[in-house]
């Protein structure tokens, strides 16, 4: 991005709104991919917590979300991929790309006096394959020239290693081979692909002025992941290349936010992470972050944008499955981790790709090419600790994350049971719980095998599988369930059924 001192013009229409704007010059993502980076922006936490991994998870609408917390406060709330897994109980009300026109439609025809909006729109323009317009592959040095790779990047989703292409039922292209020759010009086309993404940014923010909304409105200008470029030796991320790393190039993100009124502008170099994104919007919005329990673990960055602080953290934690979207179930536990000083960074490999660990000094070594954990383990002690109580903060919160949804969850299959009489809500309440206990059952370090969290968890589903069975067993008889006194609600032994 030129916006941020790329020597191609990529971003001019950025670079024209540019001192408008906040930029952040060391923001991170949470992952290497997709799905959790998206989740963690708009919950505020990290991948162990949130827990959605892929196309086997679920996020339950029980669960704390700050985008209900903003609908409940009387924001509309729309947005991209809502449907599905990982993103459709989020808080999204409605599916923005949906509306003919898409963002700029919806812009160009809403007005102030509708009332307050968050919007989402998704662009996966930058993600392969990378087929800009020829006029923009062109403007950037793509040429005619043409081979086995560049046609690869132009029309594959999927780009494997011959060590990966004994892998079946993936539509991908396999035994790639890339040459020296071909870099420059695949680098080039993802150029072009980058400048049509801000032709379209330039558009929005420019219908945005034009309807008087840009100084009534935040905007954040971010992206879930980076993309390599053959910095290691391989082009795309997780889901595209089947090689989950964490090199900068694939977490470090831009960030850019504009403030209604301007009052502040300029770059600031402390490190960030997309899980800071919710909790800052909720500080400038007057939204009591307080109301999300368990509490986001992002920070607002205001402090520092304010000059109050220096940094808002010392280290930035990543977290990737080996091959995104197309991780199979049984290879979900393989995750590769990093924690990420303002100088140095620890990476750690799961046993299938070698059980390795890396490590960097960024100072010396931005580039990470130079893996000096071997010889200077020492250095990285400090590392290591932060690591480990990472992990064991991640159990706390996502135990309470977790616990919390479920008793929620028993109280939603007792109003079905005693107040609306529906059999088949209550079932689906017990069905939402056992997806709980198999999302988070997925991660590296599964909540549920650890107490008290394991028995707490159990006795919640032992209730509400006893609350479903008794609804059933009434509804068979013709009957209504009640609970007398009151306060035998949450004792389903004690219901009756009354005919």
């Amino acid at each position: 991005m030129s916006v941020y001192g790329y020597e191609k013009d990529t971003t001019p229409n950025l670079m024209r709104h540019a001192e408008e704007f906040l930029i952040f010059e060391n923001a991170f993502s949470s992952t290497a991919w997709t799905s959790p980076g998206v989740v963690s922006i708009f919950t505020g936490y990290y991948p162990p917590v949130h827990a959605q991994t892929g196309r086997y998870s679920y996020y339950d609408k029980e669960m704390a979300s700050p985008l209900r917390e903003l609908a409940a406060q009387g924001y509309d709330v729309l947005g991209s991929a809502i449907t599905g897994p990982t993103h459709e109980d989020l808080g999204f009300t409605e599916q923005l790309e949906r509306r003919e026109g898409g963002l700029e439609a919806f812009l160009e025809e809403r007005t102030t006096e509708e009332g307050p909006f968050f919007a989402w729109s998704h662009w996966r323009k930058l993600h392969l394959p990378y087929s800009p317009s020829e006029e923009y592959a062109q403007r950037f040095g793509a040429g005619s020239r043409s081979s086995q790779g560049i046609e690869a990047v132009r029309s594959a989703n999927i780009v494997l290693r011959p060590k990966d292409a004994k892998r079946p039922n993936i539509r991908a292209l396999k035994d790639v081979v890339f040459t020296e020759d071909d870099v420059p010009i695949i680098r080039a086309l993802y150029d072009g692909e980058l400048a049509q993404v801000d032709e379209r940014l330039g558009r929005v923010l420019d219908i945005l002025r034009n309807s008087g909304l840009l100084d009534r409105t935040i905007v954040v200008i971010t992206a879930d992941h980076g993309e390599e470029l053959f910095e290691h030796g391989w082009v795309g991320h997780a889901s595209t290349s089947f090689d989950g790393k964490l090199y900068d190039e694939l977490i470090r993100i831009p960030l850019l936010i504009r403030l209604p009124d301007q009052s502040r502008a300029g770059r600031l170099d402390a490190l960030v992470e997309g899980v800071d994104i919710m909790p800052t919007i909720f500080d400038l919005l007057g939204v009591d972050a307080a109301r999300i329990k368990p509490a986001m673990q992002g920070h607002s960055l205001m402090p520092v944008v304010g000059g109050q602080r220096d940094e808002i953290r010392e280290f930035v934690f990543t977290q990737t499955t080996l091959k995104g979207w197309s991780t199979p179930r049984d290879e979900l536990r393989e995750r590769v981790v990093s924690v990420r000083s303002s100088s140095h960074k620890l990476i750690r490999f799961p046993q299938s790709v070698g059980g390795r660990t890396e490590g960097y000094d960024l100072r010396e070594d931005p580039a990470e090419l130079n893996d000096i954990y071997p010889s200077g383990r020492a250095e990285f002690e400090a590392l290591e600790r932060v690591l480990e109580d990472w992990t064991m903060e991640n159990r706390s919160v996502a135990a309470e994350l977790l616990l919390d949804g479920a008793e929620r969850r028993v109280s939603r299959i007792e109003r079905a049971a005693l107040e609306e009489a529906d059999t088949m809500a209550a079932v689906r309440g017990w069905l939402a719980m056992t997806t709980m206990r198999k999302t988070w059952g997925q991660e590296v370090d599964p909540v549920l095998t650890h107490e008290p969290y394991a028995s707490r968890f159990q006795a919640l589903s032992n209730v509400a599988a006893l609350m479903v069975a008794k609804t059933m067993e009434c509804e068979a008889k013709g009957g209504t369930l009640s609970a007398d006194p009151q306060s035998a609600r949450h004792d389903p032994e004690s219901w009756s059924c009354r005919r």
